[in-house]
């Protein structure tokens, strides 16, 4: 997108003098040619009288210039300012027309973007810790008696073995003993810290071994499977099991929110961040006039302003054609035990699992409408130093 060229406020006052100068001294030079055949004692006063009034309409045309260009933008600026010390951080400085004050609205604008995005990691933050203490606690009471009742299901469906019309009831028993269980065991591995040891990972090779994994399982045979795997030299400083984890949630989530068919749709690519802030992005596979426009999404225009923020990043993007997420959900479906399926088809902890591990690893994940139809979510990656040396390498000289 070309940035608009706003000009200066010297040029725009100087630019302003230079007209009102110039109307001054030909209003002198009219008035003298027309006053010059009247009395001196009548042609002055005249003149005088012309000059101050031209000379007034030039303070005011000034003044309303001053007011324009200095004034008021700055006092959107110290509202903006007063607001966000009060705790208000929903207040934007909007553009100026100059070109000192539009980049201060700017810089204003992306500060409180950032202290959003800080209060929000810090909320997570805090939550995390909260649920932590809880699943620590629940564990604790929750698990003894959980595994009891197992084993009593267990001892009750080997007495009741030839008593008809005990295998559902005792089966309905332990698939809900089971559910708990996986409830326990996400939310403990949501919120408690684990050992890691991670190493150089290559992402489309996880990923392959992922969709390999689920369509020998069958899961996938019945969707229309598109990739775009562009990123071989994509290496990132990983644990593979919980890049294999973010994968197979984000893809069962993918295949859940469409009944029999429909298209799944996963890319990888090295993306610049200064060609990311693009808003037009343009797959291989559409047709020559297609553009499709994305909004920005404020994850990622924190991620990037972060000073750490990598130039090059790694950049994985799973869409499908389903039922999509609601604009006012994008932000809660990252949340623990949040979840748009219908009650006893999840647990709410698939995506919480997988924001906490992108965000451990550095990255960020968003989502957004697909064009598809369905929900695309957009997952962001530092490389790791060895895919960046690969990459390096792979680029010619500027100069052979």
């Amino acid at each position: 997108m070309t940035e608009i060229k706003r000009p200066s406020i010297h040029d725009r006052l100087q630019r302003v003098l230079v007209l009102a100068s110039s109307g001054l001294i030909v209003a002198i030079i009219t008035t003298m040619w027309f006053t010059e055949q009247l009395p001196a004692a009548i042609r002055w006063p005249i003149v005088v009288l012309l000059v101050f009034l031209i000379a007034l309409v030039s303070a005011s045309m000034l003044q309303r210039q001053v007011a324009e260009l200095i004034e008021q933008p700055l006092g959107h600026c110290v509202e903006a300012a007063d607001a966000m010390a009060k705790g208000d951080s929903s207040r934007t400085v909007p553009p100026a027309s100059t070109e000192e004050f539009n980049r201060l609205a700017d810089s204003i604008n992306r500060m409180t973007e950032q202290m959003n995005a800080a209060t929000q990691s810090r909320l997570r933050v805090e939550k995390l810790a909260t649920m932590g203490r809880i699943a620590a606690g629940i564990s604790h009471e929750i698990g003894n008696p959980v595994s009891a009742i197992a084993n009593y299901a267990h001892l009750l469906r080997m007495r009741t073995r030839d008593v008809p019309g005990t295998a559902e009831p005792i089966d309905a028993l332990e698939r809900e003993i089971t559910r708990i269980d996986r409830i326990m065991r996400g939310l403990l591995d949501y919120a408690r810290p684990r050992r890691l040891t991670p190493k150089p990972i290559v992402v489309d090779e996880v990923i392959e071994d992922v969709l390999r994994l689920l369509a020998d399982q069958g899961i996938v045979r019945r969707f229309r499977l598109d990739r775009e795997l562009e990123a071989p030299d994509g290496v990132v400083y990983a644990e593979r099991h919980d890049l294999e984890q973010v994968f197979v949630n984000l893809l069962l989530n993918a295949v859940d929110a469409m009944d029999r068919e429909g298209d799944i749709v996963i890319r990888s690519r090295i993306n610049e961040a200064s060609a990311f802030t693009e808003s037009i992005e343009k797959r291989r596979t559409d047709p020559e006039p297609q553009r499709w426009a994305h909004r920005p999404s404020k994850r990622a225009i924190a991620w990037l302003a972060r000073p750490e923020s990598p130039s090059r990043f790694l950049q994985v993007v799973i869409a499908d054609s389903g039922t999509g997420v609601s604009p006012e959900d994008e932000e809660r479906i990252f949340e623990p035990f949040f979840s748009t399926k219908q009650p006893g088809k999840g647990t709410g902890l698939g995506l919480a699992i997988v924001a906490s591990t992108i965000e451990n690893l550095g990255g960020t994940i968003w989502v957004q409408r697909a064009r598809e139809g369905g929900a695309a979510f957009v997952i962001l990656l530092p490389l790791h130093a060895s895919g960046l040396r690969r990459i390096a390498a792979d680029v010619p000289p500027a100069f052979p």
